[in-house]
């Protein structure tokens, strides 16, 4: 397969595009009433007027292009502390704003193809996938773990690869390896068949559908994986009827939806598959009827916008050929794509939830401060980050945090146990689960 990666120098144009002016520190509502906050954790915890933050990212790539910069260990670690949550891109007006993200993850490529990145600490992420084909060092035979009890209740669950069925349960990687947060997977499969449907995973056959390894700049482990995985799910179509792949992982649902439409045989692999996340999967059961929310949840709640199901998936209209503006300017933004009033949707349906917004929702939304590599190179600033999150969250007086991703629900409960807070962060399937009779 040919995929559309770009390279650093590819993304030159974009990365003169910044003016350092400084708008991609703060994050704007404008009301009413008007607002605005941080946005960058980076910037927060190094410092906005410094190269911490997302222009300093930008100057680095300057150096790096024009040769004023070399490789040391400073420069590699300043590219990696960021948690690539989008933020800034949210902020950003100029025409360097689509570009982002792409150019911090571009010099990330950059420094493993030059054989410096990624930092020592994250280094076992590459030697997992490499040799597990998932970044947790997990056997595959432990990725059905947290499936035994429903054998021994004597439901198990399908095993898609010998018996067919309409829908592909993917795990994803954090929610099959990582105990803290075995419980999502274990409340998706419970709700799925308290409704009935016909659904399988691929148990020990999973692979890692290769978020963690692209945004660590590892984009050949990155493109294994994903050829691997469009393979797999095209069987799956043509051999066991699959036509709707459901994810709770809002990092597989990003990488499958957004990073594999970068090969050149995306379209042709994934013809007549849905990709869906499982709070829009459930919400719209919910719409039709088939999904009913009757045990009464009396919970006070706040809810917390995950980056890869929120801003990430951001689209953004650019004058390609200059015939409305000028060549290459930045027209508008999409947010069709953007998982921000389903999850709320559903979450208020259920009898007895009252939700408490925090300040920064949204596009706006304040990263966990796990993303990027950070949870695994800097795990000590990604639970510190996290705690601000949590106090946040404890500001709006709610008594829990919800969210609809694993990396949130692990990170923002290590910052909660930071504080001491009971504050606690749920999937919002596991609130469902709780909901259905």
């Amino acid at each position: 397969m040919n995929w559309n990666i770009h390279s650093l120098e590819e993304l030159e144009d974009a990365v003169w595009r910044c003016t350092a002016c400084g708008n991609c520190k703060t994050a704007y509502a404008y009301g009413p009433p008007p607002f605005f906050g941080e946005i960058c954790p980076a910037g927060v915890e190094y410092g906005f007027d410094g190269n911490m933050a997302s222009k300093g990212k930008i100057a680095f790539a300057r150096g790096i292009l024009n040769g004023d910069l070399e490789w040391d260990p400073g420069l590699v670690d300043a590219v990696y502390k960021c948690t690539v949550c989008a933020g800034c891109q949210n902020q950003c007006e100029l025409d360097h704003k689509p570009f982002i993200p792409e150019i911090i993850e571009a010099m990330r490529r950059k420094a493993f193809d030059d054989g410096v990145g990624p930092m020592p600490s994250q280094k076992v992420v590459a030697q997992s996938m490499a040799s597990f084909d998932n970044p947790y060092q997990g056997p595959r035979r432990v990725r059905t773990d947290w499936t035994r009890p429903f054998k021994k209740e004597k439901r198990p669950i399908k095993n898609i690869m010998k018996e067919s069925a309409p829908i592909l349960y993917y795990v994803g990687c954090t929610g099959a390896f990582n105990l803290p947060v075995r419980n999502l997977p274990t409340a998706t499969a419970s709700v799925f068949q308290k409704l009935g449907l016909d659904f399988g995973i691929l148990g020990e056959n999973e692979i890692c559908c290769g978020s963690t390894a692209m945004r660590l700049g590892d984009h050949n482990a990155f493109r294994r994986v994903a050829e691997a995985n469009l393979e797999t799910f095209k069987k799956l179509h043509d051999e066991r009827g699959v036509n709707t792949l459901v994810t709770s992982c809002a990092g597989c649902y990003r990488a499958i939806l957004k990073d594999y439409s970068l090969s050149d045989e995306y379209e042709k692999m994934m013809a007549g598959i849905k990709v869906i996340h499982t709070s829009e999967f459930l919400h719209n059961l919910h719409k039709d009827g088939k999904l009913k929310l009757t045990k009464r949840l009396p919970w006070k709640v706040t809810y917390h916008d995950p980056c890869h199901t929120g801003r990430h998936l951001q689209k953004f209209k650019i004058d390609e050929d200059g015939s409305v503006q000028w060549k290459g300017s930045f027209l508008e933004t999409s947010e069709a794509d953007c998982l921000f009033d389903i999850p709320r949707e559903l979450l208020t349906a259920i009898p007895g939830v009252e939700l408490k917004e925090m300040e920064r929702v949204r596009d706006n939304s304040y990263c966990c401060g796990g993303g990027g590599g950070v949870m695994t190179g800097y795990p000590d600033w990604a639970a510190k980050n996290a705690s601000l999150r949590i106090e946040e969250g404890m500001d709006t007086d709610a008594e829990q945090m919800v969210s609809i991703c694993p990396f949130c629900h692990y990170n923002l409960n290590q910052g909660a146990a930071r504080i001491k807070s009971d504050m606690k962060l749920h999937d919002l399937v596991e609130l469902v689960d709780l909901a259905l009779e």
